[in-house]
């Protein structure tokens, strides 16, 4: 009996011994994580790349958000606003050509060199310059200013225009194919006291034109066919055009 109450005894001394060991151990983990300095989260520690971040996030400002589908609607209505102006308007694309001035003669020979050419063609009939005339209007020939008067100080050159038209009425003083000479004649008349002197365009007879509209290939033909039948000048609209 006393063999095995010794064992027992021995047996809770040992696990008494265990057990206030292992209150040692915790014991002292427990101030090593209670230690000041060592807890984490007591610890501050830099981040760099964080700070970094939250600084570019920060201070850039939002992009512009893009609708592709409202673009894309934006595109279509353009282009079919295009489509519907060249539909209403087709000879918006073509180039154009003026081809005189022509007599009445010349005219009939141009138009069937143009017989078998593919673009469109139309026949235009204009008075064309043909220089200028000096002239004192007819408010002022009104007025009792006349061909006496005038030959009293020193003008020859002069004669009543009675043929109907836009100078009927008027008294001319000198006719001259170009402008230069024609501003030089109404300087003389001023400082031999003739006021009120103009100058106007002298329109010559009718002539015919022809306008040419076409593609880029149909203008080279017309072009083509100006060289072999050259009468008249050939160029652009908007460069010879009638006025």
């Amino acid at each position: 009996m006393i063999g095995w109450r010794a064992l027992l005894t021995a047996l809770l001394m040992g696990n008494a011994a265990l057990a206030a060991w292992g209150v040692f151990w915790a014991g002292d983990e427990s101030s090593v994580l209670l230690t000041p300095g060592l807890r984490a989260e007591w610890v501050a520690v830099e981040k760099p790349w964080q700070q970094a971040v939250d600084v570019a996030q920060n201070s850039a400002p939002p992009g512009p958000k893009i609708n592709l589908k409202e673009g894309q609607a934006q595109l279509d209505r353009a282009i079919a606003s295009a489509n519907e102006q060249v539909s209403r308007n087709p000879d918006s694309n073509l180039q154009c050509l003026l081809w005189g001035p022509l007599l009445e003669s010349e005219s009939a020979r141009v138009q069937a060199s143009l017989a078998e050419w593919s673009g469109k063609i139309q026949r235009l009939e204009r008075q064309v310059p043909i220089g200028y005339v000096v002239y004192l209007p007819q408010d002022i020939v009104n007025s009792g200013v006349g061909i006496r008067q005038l030959a009293s100080q020193g003008i020859t050159d002069m004669f009543f225009i009675t043929t109907p038209g836009p100078l009927q009425g008027t008294i001319s003083l000198g006719l001259f194919r170009d402008l230069d000479r024609a501003e030089v004649q109404k300087e003389e008349l001023q400082r031999k006291g003739v006021n009120g002197v103009q100058i106007r365009e002298r329109l010559g007879p009718v002539r015919v034109f022809f306008e040419l509209r076409g593609t880029q290939a149909q203008i080279t033909a017309a072009r083509s066919a100006f060289e072999l039948n050259r009468r008249g000048e050939l160029g652009t609209c908007e460069a010879t055009g009638p006025t």
